[in-house]
């Protein structure tokens, strides 16, 4: 499976230049672009993990799955947003770039799911089967289905780009708060309000397996870029004493392999990095964290922001980072230093989610306000 990604090394009036060398390194001031590798598939980084414990019999095969990148310097301009999409009536919860980066779905406390053509900067799609808000999506990675989760327990499948309901299930007991598919596009993961993370066969709509363990709302779930491996996130006001955990599991048998606390509050948003060697957490604690996966440590706490975190996504390589806070700002970090290397401008409320590709070359931004903002990488 070929995967391309992207590394952002500052939005500023300035920017950085990159100096390629196996890796995205910032290196000098330059004039008002911004500095970007675009990669591509490649032999440079190994994304195996190495954590040793011990999987029970009950296995469902993994496939190799490439996640090695290479990364090439592009440039964008920060100026202003190439779209400023409005259409939802409610804050914007959540968004998705298709697998090619033409399309980008939102979804919304105005119980729509809404998809937008990055190409002609138009709302194609309005979907409306969800009894209240939409928390979650994600594509397929094949790009042929999008799955949408929310306040009604339903996740709802999708054909794309036909935008037919093609399935329905009666997934949790309570709000569908993430979602996310595994890169060899067997499985759909989704956490709940129910305390629970669950396994979808995507071609049955099976229920494969359950995930029990945290005590608290499971705000958040990811899928390492080797299918190895599932990451979820808990924490909550509704249910003391709160589980503030990130804890790992065995994708194939289910078993927990390891519990990581670090974070005082919720922890809102998880994603593994490109290579699957990190894992990047942010919380309502306002930090941004690092955690390596194979010594199950934090190795870099991100400070800056002055509110909740609720959103962070990698950029390519691994190497630098973006974050969305209700402090109305998008700031971009370095991995390697810790420190703040930009924001983009024009957000003037509560940012939710942060959605990035590098195929259209494109950063979209969704909050509070409706408002859905993309960002052109040239």
């Amino acid at each position: 499976m070929t995967q391309q990604y992207a590394c952002l090394v500052t939005i500023t009036a300035q920017s950085l230049a990159i100096d390629f060398r196996g890796k995205c390194v910032a290196a000098i001031l330059v004039a008002t672009t911004v500095a970007i590798a675009s990669c591509s598939s490649g032999p440079a980084l190994n994304g195996k993990h190495e954590l040793n414990s011990q999987t029970s019999e009950n296995n469902l095969a993994v496939d190799s799955v490439q996640t090695d990148v290479l990364c090439e310097p592009v440039t964008i301009s920060n100026s202003e947003p190439r779209y400023t999409f409005k259409g939802h009536t409610g804050r914007v919860w959540a968004m998705s770039h298709s697998p090619d980066g033409r399309y980008l779905a939102s979804g919304s406390t105005d119980g729509t799911i809404k998809v937008w053509d990055l190409e002609a900067g138009l709302n194609i799609q309005t979907l409306t089967s969800h009894d209240g808000s939409v928390r979650s999506l994600a594509f397929s990675p094949d790009g042929e289905t999008l799955v949408t989760g929310g306040d009604d327990g339903m996740i709802r499948f999708w054909d794309f780009p036909s935008g037919h309901e093609s399935r329905v299930i009666p997934a949790h007991n309570q709000v569908v708060r993430d979602l996310a598919f595994d890169p060899l596009n067997r499985y759909v993961a989704s956490s709940s309000y129910d305390q629970m993370a669950k396994l979808w066969d995507v071609e049955s709509g099976d229920l494969v397996r359950t995930l029990r363990g945290h005590t608290d709302t499971v705000n958040t779930i990811d899928v390492s870029p080797d299918g190895e491996l599932v990451a979820t996130g808990s924490g909550s006001v509704f249910n003391p004493p709160a589980d503030y955990s990130i804890r790992l599991w065995h994708l194939s048998s289910g078993q927990e392999i390891t519990q990581l606390r670090e974070h005082a509050d919720n922890i809102r948003e998880l994603v593994f990095s490109p290579d699957g060697n990190y894992i990047a957490s942010v919380s309502d604690d306002r930090t941004l964290k690092l955690w390596k996966i194979e010594t199950q440590e934090v190795i870099q706490t991100f400070r800056g922001h002055e509110g909740d975190i609720p959103s962070v996504v990698f950029l390519g390589c691994g190497d630098t980072l973006v974050t969305g806070s209700y402090d109305r700002t998008v700031r971009v970090w370095n991995r390697e230093t810790g420190m703040e290397m930009g924001q983009l401008p024009n957000h003037p409320s509560q940012v939710w989610i942060v959605s990035f590709s590098a195929q259209s070359q494109t950063i979209a931004t969704g909050g509070n306000d409706g408002v859905i903002r993309v960002w052109s990488i040239q």
